[in-house]
């Protein structure tokens, strides 16, 4: 349940590059909008938006989600399906072509001199003001948009099926979906949304820096330094890294002023020599992208597949040294010399092991059966 078969992974990764995620089905993300704002009603309907409030939402939002998990994990395990159960879970975890989808929606009328209808598609994916931006700052919220979901879509989610398997990708998922509905810093969510907002935080972080590194050594490690100045500068603690990394291996610069509901946000500059992001960045940033999701793929699997190799090995080598502690303490293997000479026997039979009468004088530790036993 909580272990990811590498194929399980394999078989996601296959499935999302297919199929992607068609409109319409049961998806983790849409059942967590309307889980949240069936809680977010009842919960503050009487009591005031808290910090706590916002631990308890978030409490029954993913607990309901895996009690539900948990159900459905019981039926299939009846029906001898639970490999498929958690590889549509880790599939549905995963977004690289939807995101894939949603940035080319942005980029085809913008290089058409379609300004209007890129402003209108590139709102789906960012939250910032859309109506006045020019072709490069159109471009560059694009990138960004790819850089940070490179980590939100791919990367996390890949790390966390690793981890925990089936159940570590639904509440990766479920995290993350919490964060974007209520993990803002307004009026409303200031309080409310931080206990989401941190835990999503929290279970990115190790991921946000994998991204960074394969970005950074796939273009260049020479940039690594100021990668990791330019990231900490970032409001969150986890979205400066892919995007400063994007910038240097894209050659432009990202970041700074955004208007959010008509109020300027100021935020950190990456690559502050690069140049002004045009349209054909946002298919390099793409290109990028499915560099990265390739490389992190593999390097995740390869790590699957030994998490599901080597504990078993170590298990069955844990039993047999049980057994022969077991087998010592019953007497099978110390004394046995005497107990073979009264029976007049070459070798010594028990119920847990038959073992033959040495012809020198070696210790016990050191008989052949003994290491055979220990090494089978």
């Amino acid at each position: 349940m909580w272990r990811a078969d590498p194929s399980q992974i394999l078989a996601a990764i296959v499935l999302d590059l297919l199929v992607g995620d068609p409109r319409g089905w049961p998806h983790i993300a849409r059942l967590t909008g309307e889980l949240s704002a069936r809680y977010e009603a009842v919960l503050t309907r009487r009591a005031q938006r808290s910090v706590t409030l916002g631990v308890v939402f978030w409490g029954l939002v993913t607990g309901t989600i895996f009690a539900s998990y948990t159900i459905a994990y019981w039926f299939c395990a009846r029906l001898g399906a639970t490999w498929l159960f958690n590889t549509l879970i880790i599939y549905q975890s995963i977004a690289a072509m939807d995101l894939h989808r949603h940035v080319r929606a942005v980029f085809q009328p913008l290089a058409a001199g379609n300004l209007a209808e890129a402003r209108s598609r590139l709102a789906w994916i960012v939250g910032r003001d859309t109506e006045t931006l020019s072709e490069p700052e159109i471009s560059r919220a694009a990138i960004e948009s790819v850089a940070e979901s490179l980590t939100d879509a791919i990367v996390a989610p890949l790390f966390w099926s690793v981890i925990a398997g089936g159940p570590g990708a639904l509440i990766y998922r479920t995290a993350n979906t919490l964060d974007s509905i209520v993990g803002h810093r307004t009026d409303v969510y200031e309080k409310f949304g931080k206990a989401s907002a941190r835990i999503d935080d929290l279970l990115n972080w190790v991921p946000a820096r994998i991204c960074a590194i394969f970005l950074c050594f796939l273009h260049s490690a020479r940039r690594w330094r100021a990668i990791c100045q330019e990231a900490t500068s970032h409001a969150s603690p986890n979205a400066g890294w892919s995007e400063a990394a994007m910038a240097y291996a894209l050659g432009v610069r990202l970041g700074g002023d955004n208007h959010y509901d008509g109020l300027c946000v100021r935020g950190p500059v990456f690559n502050p020599s690069g140049r002004a992001a045009g349209a054909m960045d946002i298919v390099r940033s793409l290109k990028w992208m499915w560099r990265i999701a390739g490389a992190c793929a593999g390097f995740f699997l390869l790590i699957s597949f030994f998490l599901s190799c080597w504990p078993a090995n170590f298990t069955h080598r844990i039993q047999k040294l049980q057994e022969f502690r077991s087998c010592r303490s019953s007497g099978a293997i110390i004394g046995f010399e005497s107990t073979a000479t009264e029976l007049n026997s070459s070798s010594y039979e028990s119920g847990c092991i038959t073992i033959q009468k040495p012809q020198s004088d070696l210790p016990h530790s050191a008989t052949p059966e003994l290491l055979q036993l220990l090494t089978s």
